[in-house]
């Protein structure tokens, strides 16, 4: 398994833009275990997502997808590149079938 969990920081006064944006419901992504959207209330500007991923692969196949490259673009001029943290963790227990 392959998990990614990381913030995205919104511009100003953007967070429920990109929150919008993350978590439209869209085509299937293959290899996709588990795709969270969340907020933490004490940091207006962040965006939360956590990834669960059959393989590092699978992700990569999933950044070449049309769709998801269109929603990646919409939300780029949301984000602000230094609110960006990101996590690659081992996922060893509790991930869904």
């Amino acid at each position: 398994m392959f998990m990614l969990h990381g913030r995205l920081g919104a511009k100003p006064g953007k967070r429920d833009d990109l929150l919008t944006i993350m978590s439209e419901a869209g085509e299937s992504l293959p290899g996709n275990r588990l795709y969270v959207v969340a907020v933490d209330e004490t940091d207006a500007e962040g965006v939360w997502a956590t990834e669960i991923w059959e393989s590092e692969q699978a992700h990569a196949a999933s950044l070449r997808l049309d769709h998801v490259r269109e929603r990646i673009a919409r939300a780029m001029p949301l984000i602000e590149t230094d609110g960006i943290r990101q996590q690659r963790l081992d996922a060893r227990a509790g991930v869904p079938d």
